[in-house]
């Protein structure tokens, strides 16, 4: 069975003997040309061959690589299409080819492209790269509301008004926001709360705060989160920036409300102005509170918010213009100041006359302190006219008392003055009387 067969010689065992693998791995180099396109890699096979009878046979090749000498990379990438067959073919019909579904493979009937390249397919978010702002109950009828404060000043801390669904808030105060739900939801529930840009054109940007609010010292000292434009006041608040979308949220667990209450309340800062360049930058935002189990959502409120430095005065002004123009006041136009006349009261049976003095006027004034310095002339002339008229004349008398006293005071003074200055002119001297 050691024998070496030529490709020539013919086989005469049994298909699986020694003598037939003998004779087809010699036949190898002639049907290859003796080597010009394939070239064998090898090593010394340890193999055997026992023959215990007719019925039985093992053979044993340790490996053994067969490598053409003429390969390139492109036959490598591509090894459905010959290279000899590709490189005399135009561009042209390469590309229909490669392209085509009806090219032939030996592999399957079409050719599939691989799938586009993209820099975030391993990556996923369990936050969208749009969140939806619209409101959802959900089955467990998840609510927000904002108790009015005790006190609607212009210098208030925060306010909500109803009719715009607006909450107006001063920057780094505690502004209280109150949650629950109809049924009680599974347990290990969380709130989210996540700004985001309302327009648009800027509801894929993060809402972070500004460079300068964010570096400073002020509100950022032993803060895990001084970046972030919303805090939460709760001891167990998280705040999470998802690695996809980059944006900021802050996380409190849901909680039941207390005996005899109805709403669970949070205390809220929102950290940046409104109008701070690199942060908001005069953008309307919106502040998403989302009721949560296992990145799933079970409820959804969504408000706007508008971080300035006088919420009352802010909410007065926008709900002014919100009004219809039929309820607006008349609009000014350009700097000339109209007036008009109202009359207030009409006396039955008598004609009014043309100067009657009950008559009541309306001027309209531009600046806050013209308003009130008018306003102040107005109070006056309304209590000089019920003074009788004998204390006025008294008080006339009194007036002319006064100016003539300090007519003499000032006077005196300027007589004095003079004197002074004749004793001190230079170039005089001024003798003792004998």
């Amino acid at each position: 069975m050691s024998q070496t067969l030529s490709p020539s010689s013919s086989v005469t065992g049994p298909p699986l003997s020694q003598e037939a693998f003998d004779y087809l791995w010699h036949s190898l180099d002639a049907c290859t040309d003796h080597g010009n396109y394939t070239h064998i890699q090898q090593r010394d096979l340890d193999y055997s061959f026992e023959h215990e009878d007719e019925d039985t046979t093992s053979l044993q090749i340790e490996r053994f690589q067969i490598k053409s000498q003429q390969d390139s990379i492109s036959d490598l990438l591509n090894p459905i299409i010959p290279q000899s067959t590709a490189s005399s073919m135009s561009p042209d019909s390469q590309t229909g080819i490669i392209g085509s579904s009806t090219a032939s493979s030996p592999y399957n009937d079409t050719i599939t492209s691989p799938p586009p390249y993209s820099p975030h397919t391993s990556m996923t978010s369990p936050i969208p790269t749009v969140p939806s702002n619209t409101d959802y109950a959900g089955d467990y009828g998840f609510q927000i509301s904002f108790s009015q404060p005790s006190k609607e000043t212009k210098s208030t801390t925060w306010t909500y008004s109803e009719s715009l669904k607006k909450l107006y808030v001063r920057m780094a105060t505690t502004c209280p926001v109150r949650f629950k739900s109809q049924r009680q939801p599974p347990a290990g529930c969380i709130i989210r709360a996540m700004p985001i840009f309302m327009k648009p054109e800027h509801v894929q940007e993060p809402v972070k705060r500004c460079p300068n609010h964010a570096t400073s010292k002020e509100n950022n000292e032993n803060h895990p989160a001084p970046t972030h434009l919303v805090r939460c006041e709760h001891k167990l608040a998280k705040y999470t920036e998802d690695s996809y979308t980059s944006r900021q949220s802050v996380i409190i667990p849901h909680e039941q409300p207390q005996a005899g209450s109805e709403w669970v309340t949070n205390l809220f800062q929102f950290m940046c102005l409104g109008s701070c360049v690199g942060g908001p930058n005069r953008r309307p935002i919106q502040i998403v509170f989302t009721l949560e189990r296992e990145n799933q959502v079970l409820g959804r409120r969504a408000v706007e918010v508008r971080i300035c430095a006088c919420p009352g005065r802010d909410r007065k002004a926008d709900e002014k213009a919100a009004l219809p123009p039929s309820k607006q006041s008349p609009k000014k136009i350009g700097s000339k100041v109209s007036y008009g006349t109202e009359i207030t009261t009409i006396v039955p049976g008598k004609k009014r006359k043309l100067d009657d003095d009950e008559d009541s006027y309306t001027l309209t004034v531009r600046g806050k302190e013209n308003f009130e310095i008018l306003c102040k002339l107005r109070d006056s002339l309304e209590l000089a006219s019920m003074v009788p008229q004998n204390q006025v004349d008294r008080y006339k008398q009194q007036q002319v008392e006064v100016n003539r006293q300090w007519l003499s005071v000032v006077l005196a003074r300027e007589s004095k003055n003079k004197l002074m200055k004749r004793k001190t002119k230079p170039g005089k001297v001024l003798k003792r009387p004998a």
